[in-house]
């Protein structure tokens, strides 16, 4: 049998562990157990409120960092009609809006890095939207949750980043983390067994051992 190198198969465990349809469940148990009520999944943010965004940025009202270009991010909202934040969050009264990414498949470390952070968002103007969005149907929005795959040891110099580059309240959370919550076993089990059925009926349409 192929021997598969362990950083590949660390990469590979990533890929899945990422996948949308395996972990935002957990995520989203998660959440409930963190005492945030689930309002919309995904948010849904239209033309007004994009507008909103557009105008802030252009006329200066909302401050970005300086590793931003503003007129980049006005010019590609231009072309947008909406924006599907994955959550938008109510705890103790405020409304938060929350995004789950996972990189892990990109590296064996999966972990979310300041080289990461760069080029997933700070270089891509069309990543910008989901940080400036500080109002959500005439409701002014709390803050940011980023969930990404695993903490790095640049974490502090990331969170720093990130805040001074879209000046607006993020928490960052880490996929496994979240997965190590006690209360969630049970939910984590049952995606596991979810997982494990998928994998014995691939094997068996591929012609292999049930």
């Amino acid at each position: 049998m192929e021997e598969f190198k362990s950083d590949q198969i660390r990469a590979f465990r990533y890929w899945i562990q990422g996948y949308q349809n395996f972990y935002e469940p957990i995520v989203e148990e998660y959440f409930k157990i963190a005492c945030y009520h689930v309002l919309a999944h995904p948010a849904q943010v239209t033309r007004p409120d994009i507008e909103r965004i557009r105008s802030a940025l252009f006329d200066g009202r909302r401050k970005v960092g300086a590793k931003l270009d503003a007129k980049k991010i006005i010019l590609s909202l231009e072309k947008r009609t909406r924006l599907q934040p994955d959550f938008l969050l109510e705890k103790d009264g405020q409304r938060y809006l929350a995004e789950l990414k996972s990189w892990g498949g990109f590296t064996a470390s999966g972990k979310f890095d300041l080289s990461i952070l760069r080029s997933e968002f700070i270089n891509k103007p069309e990543a910008s939207a989901f940080f400036l969005i500080d109002w959500l149907n005439a409701q002014p929005i709390a803050g940011k949750l980023l969930v990404v795959s695993s903490r790095s040891p640049q974490h502090k110099r990331v969170l720093a980043t990130l805040l001074e580059t879209y000046q607006t309240p993020v928490e960052l959370l880490y996929l496994d983390e979240i997965f190590r919550t006690p209360q969630l076993a049970g939910f984590i089990d049952r995606q596991m067994r979810y997982l494990d059925t998928a994998v014995a009926e691939l094997k068996q349409s591929l012609g292999g051992n049930p």
